[in-house]
């Protein structure tokens, strides 16, 4: 709910997730999805998502939390790339594909987008992945998305 209410994020959320992470170990990868919003079916387009500006509201709070890497959605919706900068240390990953579209993405789509990205974040900090989860995909459709954005990640190195 990060996205939905960045306020209440930057009141108490940030300081509570601090706090699911407290003692976990350094080997331990400690990451935190922030979702915009979810579809109530498949290709759907009008529904509620959170404020576009609010990954930019949580930016500097999520970059000095005790967090490895943060996953924001971008394929529903794209951002201003410019956030990336936000994001000194911390990971990103980039959500590049939907996660409630039957649409599948294709490679040369996904990786310009990648590019793109990476006009704004180092590539070793650059994870590319699904808006979320895909959990309203199909499996082959899921399968068919997750392909792509292999091969589109592969394609940069």
């Amino acid at each position: 709910m990060f996205a939905r209410k960045p306020d209440r994020a930057l009141d108490f959320g940030v300081e509570a997730l601090g706090r699911c992470f407290a003692g976990v170990s350094a080997p331990v990868n400690r990451v935190v999805h922030i979702c915009c919003g979810y579809p109530i079916e498949l290709d759907q387009e009008d529904y509620p998502k959170a404020d576009q500006q609010s990954y930019f509201a949580l930016a500097d709070a999520i970059e000095d939390a005790p967090i490895d890497a943060v996953s924001i959605e971008d394929a529903h919706r794209h951002n201003d790339l410019v956030l990336l900068e936000r994001f000194r240390t911390t990971k990103v990953i980039l959500g590049v594909i939907g996660i409630a579209r039957t649409r599948i993405e294709p490679v040369d789509e996904i990786s310009a987008r990648l590019a793109q990205a990476l006009e704004h974040i180092d590539a070793e900090r650059l994870i590319a992945g699904p808006d979320c989860g895909l959990i309203m995909l199909d499996r082959p459709t899921a399968m068919a998305k997750l392909k792509n954005l292999v091969a589109a990640a592969k394609f940069l190195d």
